[in-house]
C-alpha cells in the first residue's frame, strides 16, 4: 500500500491552526510529511509545483467545492485523492464536496485512527485505479489505454503522441539509475508544463514505463505542443551531463550489441496518431501509428517530432 512508504507527502489547506497542528503531529508520527498552507488561492500552484499523494481541504477555512472543481478540471491532477474536513452537521455540504470530485470526508471532531484508515484507503484505492508509475506519478498503461478508448468514442479530433528519448539506455548505463531517473522525471515535468500552458483543459499525459511516455491532445495544439516540447528538452538537457562530455559531444559506452561506442547528447523522439486526416477504429490502431511514427523520427540524429497525415 502507497501509503506505507516513508515517501508519502500530503497537503492540507486550512486557516485552523489547531487542526493543523494536530494533524501534523498525527500523520508525521506514521513517518509521513505533511505540508501546509492556508491560502486557498495557492493550492493548485503548489500541487502542480510539487508532487503530493493526498490533498486534505478544511471545508470550514477553505473554498473547498472550488478547489476540488479545479484539480478534477486539471489534467496532471485530476487523479489525486482529495478528503474533504467537514462538520458533522453539514449533510448537504458533503454531498456538494463528493460532486465536486472530492474522494472522501472526514467529519470533526477529527477521530485520528479514523482519519489514518481512511487516508490510506483513498491512498490504496487511487494506486488500484491508477495504476500510476512509481517514478513520475503519471497513469500508467491502463489507465492510457481507456483515456485513448474514450477518445475513439467520441467524434472529436485528437492527436496521440508517443514520446521516446534518444540514447537513453546508454545514459542511464554511464551515469546511473539515479540519473537516469532524474533525466526521465524532468521530461515527464516538461511534457507536463507544456501541455498546461500550451495545450487544453481536457489533455491527457500518461507514463509507458522507462523513458516512454504517452500524450493526448487536440489537432489545433498539437504542432504547438511538440515543438515547444523538443525546444526545451533540447535546451535544457546538457544540464544532465558533465563538463567534459559536454565539451566531447559524446559518452562512450557499450551499446545494446555490447560493442565501445559514442553515444551523442540525449535527444527526443515524437510519434504522432491523429483522427484528422482519416478514422481510426480501435486502440491498438492508434497505438501502432504512433508507435511506427516515432520509430520513424527515432532515424533522424535530433529531436523530432513526426505527425501521421496519412489518408
Amino acid at each position: 500500500m502507497l501509503a506505507e512508504s516513508a515517501e508519502f507527502k500530503a497537503l492540507i489547506c486550512s486557516k485552523d491552526e489547531k487542526t493543523k497542528s494536530f494533524l501534523k503531529s498525527l500523520i508525521e508520527g506514521e513517518g509521513w510529511t505533511l505540508n501546509e498552507t492556508d491560502d486557498e488561492h495557492a493550492v493548485i500552484g503548489t500541487l502542480i509545483k510539487n508532487k503530493f499523494d493526498l490533498l486534505l481541504i478544511d471545508f470550514e477555512t477553505s473554498g473547498a467545492i472550488d478547489i476540488c472543481k479545479q484539480i478534477r478540471a486539471n489534467f496532471s491532477l485530476r487523479y489525486l485523492p482529495v478528503m474533504v474536513l467537514i462538520e458533522k452537521t453539514r449533510t448537504i455540504e458533503k454531498i456538494k464536496t463528493i460532486y465536486a470530485g472530492a474522494d472522501d470526508y472526514i467529519e470533526k471532531p477529527i477521530e485520528s485512527g479514523e482519519i489514518l484508515t481512511r487516508m490510506k484507503v483513498n491512498l490504496w484505492r487511487a494506486s488500484r485505479d491508477l495504476d500510476a508509475n512509481p517514478l513520475t506519478h503519471l497513469p500508467g498503461n491502463v489507465t492510457i489505454l481507456k483515456e485513448i478508448k474514450s477518445r475513439l468514442n467520441t467524434s472529436e479530433e485528437f492527436c496521440v503522441a508517443y514520446a521516446d528519448i534518444n540514447k537513453f539506455k546508454e545514459y542511464n548505463d554511464y551515469y546511473g539509475f539515479e540519473w537516469g531517473d532524474k533525466v526521465i522525471q524532468h521530461t515527464a515535468g516538461i511534457i507536463t508544463t507544456t501541455l498546461r500552458e500550451r495545450g487544453t483543459h481536457s489533455d491527457f499525459l500518461g507514463h509507458i514505463g522507462g523513458d516512454d511516455f504517452i500524450f493526448v491532445t487536440n489537432w489545433g495544439s498539437i504542432k504547438d505542443v511538440c515543438e515547444t516540447i523538443i525546444e526545451t528538452f533540447d535546451k535544457t538537457i546538457p544540464s544532465f551531463y558533465k563538463d567534459e562530455d559536454l565539451k566531447r559531444g559524446y559518452i562512450i559506452v557499450k551499446n545494446r550489441e555490447g560493442k565501445i561506442t559514442a553515444s551523442s547528447v540525449l535527444s527526443l523522439s515524437i510519434g504522432v496518431a491523429t483522427n484528422k486526416t482519416r478514422a481510426l477504429k480501435h486502440v491498438g490502431e492508434v497505438v501502432q501509428i504512433a508507435t511506427e511514427l516515432k520509430a520513424y523520427a527515432k532515424t533522424f540524429a535530433k529531436s523530432i517530432y513526426t505527425i501521421d497525415r496519412r489518408t
